[in-house]
């Protein structure tokens, strides 16, 4: 597989817009490609979303449009689930489960209504 890559910054978005023209026999596959950028650009698997791959019945060319991302919570915010779940290799860093701290307030909410209830 034989890759040439030409990139765009996008300032708004904090990604780079990665358009991609690859020599092949066949489509190449999701995964594949993704390690394949991921390397030849420097950044971390996680960060890359392939938006689209095309190839014309018949050529041996296929074209990719890619978006690398700056850090994980812009991609997060910005693409859209299926086109995560469709790349695949997309995992967020490990972060800390946030607790919940119950309140007294929820308590006593829920004693008022109660006697509300059998007043009427």
């Amino acid at each position: 597989m034989d890759i040439e890559l030409e990139k765009s910054r996008n300032e708004l978005l904090k990604r780079t817009n990665v358009f991609a023209k690859i020599r092949s026999a066949k489509t190449p596959n999701r995964k594949e490609l993704l390690k394949k950028v991921a390397a030849t650009l420097g950044v971390e698997s996680n960060l890359v979303v392939i938006d689209k791959i095309v190839q014309n019945f018949g050529e041996k060319i296929s074209t990719a449009y890619i978006k690398v991302y700056d850090d994980f919570k812009t991609l997060k915010e910005v693409e859209l689930n299926y086109k995560l779940k469709r790349t695949g290799e997309i995992e967020s860093p490990k972060e800390e489960p946030v607790k919940k701290e119950e309140s007294k307030v929820d308590d006593e909410k829920v004693d008022s209504t109660k006697e509300n209830k059998e007043w009427f």
